[in-house]
């Protein structure tokens, strides 16, 4: 069994940016949500919104990587409206019988990011081992390095478990 997978969605590229750091500190997989939609630019963040509000859950990708190959699960989404982004409550609920242990992190612009975390945790259905919320000011200034720590120890405590 694999220690650790990174999967996250990402509209604008903040989130994978992000995820892909995770996933090199962990030394772990990194895996992107792709949906079957298009949702760059205005209209596409207005859907995004829209999809958000009404929890919607549309069509994603199937991944190439399974999540019950790996000990510990990171899923980091950008926060919609408060909400978690919708092709990552596609993803939760899709695969959410494959976690075994899972942590949480989530990009937003300014707050929500807790209402975003514990949706995910409920949607999982699991505590996480941590979790996290980090503002896009905070990455544009690479700024949150510090915050990251919980993830990271979170990933080698499991690995140690394994």
């Amino acid at each position: 069994m694999r220690s650790c997978l990174v999967v996250c969605y990402s509209r604008t590229g903040l989130t994978a940016r992000l995820g892909r750091e995770i996933a090199d500190s962990c030394g772990g997989d990194f895996e992107l949500i792709r949906e079957q939609r298009d949702r760059s630019g205005p209209l596409g963040f207005l859907a995004s919104i829209w999809d958000a509000i009404r929890h919607k859950h549309p069509a994603i990708l199937e991944p190439t990587r399974d999540a019950r190959d790996y000990a510990l699960v990171i899923l980091g989404s950008p926060v919609w409206a408060g909400r978690v982004a919708s092709p990552m409550r596609s993803y939760i609920l899709a695969h959410r019988e494959r976690f075994q242990r899972i942590e949480l992190f989530c990009t937003m612009g300014g707050r929500g990011g807790g209402d975003a975390l514990a949706e995910m945790a409920a949607l999982c259905g699991k505590t996480p081992v941590a979790q996290v919320a980090i503002t896009d000011a905070e990455i544009e200034h690479d700024s949150y390095h510090g915050k990251l720590s919980p993830l990271v120890q979170g990933s080698r405590t499991v690995r140690a478990d394994s």
